[in-house]
């Protein structure tokens, strides 16, 4: 009980922060719709998408590996020894990431390159200092440092976009200076820098760390065959247009996974001090099926949310991209679970149990997409994406009964699929506001009372934080 209120408190700092955050940059979405033309949209968020392939794998994806060897050590002195050969091996990514930018921009035509390289140098550093914040248990420090950058980021974008006529290079300057804020406003809590040594350098300890992170690297390159690959597929058979549709749906899928991001952050916490526990499959079951019944009961209102606000957050340009919101949004549902569902093998240093479901789902994404975009289009290369998102959390699944006797709670599983799947048929087959809202609200209530363990005991903590 101790944990899962902790695991709830550490939630609760995320999801103020973040929800902050995320309002702002909604609120937003109308002025991208309304100054950004879909294919100019399209091509920020192709090359965001190549740059979530380059930057994790030129950099070896090491803030993971420091995040996690971190928990290994309680003294703070022992920590920062991780922490500097881990700053080491980011270091030098820097000189791969140069190399991969110049052959990239020798092959391609890549407008704005100055403005792209800098920012996926400091989405590497952001990762970095994000991760070495939360060894510390410096969740506030990471929450206003990042509700921040937020601020700096929306204000800029709104200001260029609006009274200056700037067009995407608004979105790359705007992410570039805020996220310099963060960071250096991190540093000046964590004091890495002034902590770094190379005297503490252990070829054995950066071994460890590389071997460690090396198939998250790989993981991740399977992973961008699914959601990335998809975009890249999108822009060269149909166009930048339909891939700027699929970018502002995904903005709104964005909701959920914003949530169950909140409560990963909390659970790679708990999960890495789990190691050891004799009670640790009891609290990974418990996770999983908390993190199950929250995707379901939560995802089906809020599909119904999305359709209520589309139009009034999104120009004519855009509103081709309504039809595919349920198939994407069910991707997304899929992948958030999965996504949860995969930080139990990084506690266990295990990272290289997630590689094979991962490219099979990719696989099974690139046969999708070679099948059903040219004839189905852009529906066609959404229902590969989330088949392939299926693929993924089944075999996911199937390896957590494997390794830790981990089983779903079938009766949930089956009412929220079925609860679900009427939002679905809502969504797809009812237009008049009026139902939408009353539809929403008897989804809403639903899903509260699915909940109303999780929220007694979250009332029971505020009440506890009232008497301190």
């Amino acid at each position: 009980m101790n944990r899962l209120k902790q695991f709830l408190k550490t939630s609760g700092v995320f999801f103020i922060g973040n929800t902050l955050t995320k309002i702002i940059s909604f609120l937003l979405l109308p002025l991208y719709t309304s100054k950004l033309a879909p294919e100019a949209f399209g091509y920020y968020d192709l090359t965001i998408s190549v740059l979530s392939l380059i930057v994790p794998i030129v950099f070896f994806q090491i803030w993971d590996g420091v995040f996690r060897f971190t928990f290994d050590y309680k003294d703070n002195i022992d920590k920062y020894k991780v922490i500097s050969n881990g700053f080491i091996i980011q270091a030098s990514g820097i000189i791969c990431y140069i190399a991969v930018f110049c052959i990239f921009n020798y092959l391609y035509e890549v407008r704005c390159r100055e403005l792209i390289f800098i920012y996926g140098v400091l989405v590497a550093f952001q990762y970095f200092y994000n991760c070495v914040a939360r060894s510390f248990s410096k969740n506030s420090a990471l929450v206003m440092t990042g509700l921040l950058n937020s601020i700096i980021n929306l204000t800029l974008n709104f200001i260029l976009i609006s009274y200056y006529d700037f067009g995407i290079e608004a979105l790359y300057l705007s992410y570039i200076i805020g996220t310099a804020v963060q960071v250096v406003f991190l540093e000046v809590k964590l004091k890495i820098l002034k902590n770094l040594s190379l005297n503490t350098i252990s070829l054995n300890l950066v071994i460890k760390m590389v071997k460690f992170s090396l198939p998250l690297c790989i993981l991740t390159a399977s992973y961008w065959l699914l959601s990335g690959f998809t975009r890249f597929m999108i822009s060269n058979e149909l166009g930048m247009f339909e891939n700027g549709l699929f970018a502002v749906a995904n903005r709104f899928t964005a909701f959920l996974m914003f949530i169950v991001n909140v409560f990963q952050f909390a659970w790679y916490e708990m999960s890495y001090s789990l190691v050891g526990d004799k009670n640790k499959e009891k609290y990974f079951s418990m996770s999983i099926n908390f993190i199950m019944r929250l995707v379901l009961f939560l995802g089906a209102p809020l599909l119904i949310l999305i359709k209520l606000i589309f139009p009034y957050f999104i120009s004519d340009s855009y509103k081709e991209a309504l039809i595919i919101l349920p198939i994407l949004f069910t991707g997304v549902l899929l992948n958030s679970f999965t996504s949860f569902a995969s930080t139990l093998f990084l506690a266990e240093k295990d990272s290289k149990k997630l590689l094979i479901p991962t490219l099979f789902a990719a696989f099974v994404n690139i046969l999708g997409l070679t099948f059903l975009t040219k004839p189905f289009g852009l529906i066609g290369a959404t229902l590969a994406l989330a088949l392939s998102y299926f693929t993924n959390a089944v075999l996911i699944i199937i390896k957590l009964n494997s390794a830790y006797n981990i089983r779903l709670n079938n009766k949930m599983a089956i009412t929220g699929i079925l609860i679900y799947g009427v939002s679905i048929l809502i969504f797809y087959y009812n237009y008049q506001a009026v139902y939408l809202m009353i539809a929403f609200l008897a989804l809403l209530i639903i899903s509260i009372y699915m909940f109303k363990d999780i929220i007694g005991m979250g009332i029971k903590i505020l009440k506890n934080y009232k008497k301190l």
